[in-house]
């Protein structure tokens, strides 16, 4: 294990900042926590001292995936919350708005864009694929890495746009 400490400060990608309040995220359950992202835009320089200009709120947030959870680099799924607690739309980095997302690590890619560079392939080809855009993510004060956040795929009009199946419909 890499026991250097990494001191960030900035960075040309959005960054996403995860406060979960001295929880333990878990993954079975979402438990409640704040989430800031910075970004001042396409080829602007985002620091770690900027607002919360993206989006500042509440989340719930649990580990996902299977084999990755054995990864020392974990993946996250995050649910927008409101202040009581239910799901909120909002559009983060530009995506369309939606509720669920996905904190992708590419701990296993060591180019880092195997999946970013499918789905942008299969975009280009008119086939749907979650949108994505690379960030920098921070966790309760430690940097955690590059990450990229993704649209849980899920039936919706700005995703995965096509009509839920009746019980009649054949």
């Amino acid at each position: 294990k890499n026991n250097r400490q990494i001191i960030f400060t900035s960075s040309n990608l959005p960054i996403v900042v995860i406060n979960t309040n001295g929880q333990i995220i878990p993954d079975d359950h979402k438990i409640t926590a704040d989430m800031g992202i910075i970004y001042n835009g396409e080829g602007l320089r985002n620091n770690l001292t900027d607002p919360f200009n993206n989006y500042n709120g509440k989340i719930g947030i649990e580990i996902r995936g299977s084999s990755s959870q054995q990864f020392p680099k974990k993946q996250y799924s995050v649910e927008t919350r409101d202040l009581s607690g239910n799901d909120i739309s909002v559009s983060l980095l530009g995506f369309p708005e939606e509720s669920d997302w996905i904190l992708f690590a590419p701990y296993n890619d060591k180019s880092l864009m195997r999946d970013v560079l499918v789905y942008k392939i299969a975009s280009q080809m008119g086939r749907y694929a979650s949108r994505s855009k690379y960030c920098e993510v921070v966790l309760d004060g430690e940097y955690i890495g590059l990450y990229v956040l993704l649209e849980k795929v899920k039936r919706d009009a700005n995703r995965v746009n096509i009509k839920k199946l009746e019980r009649t419909d054949i």
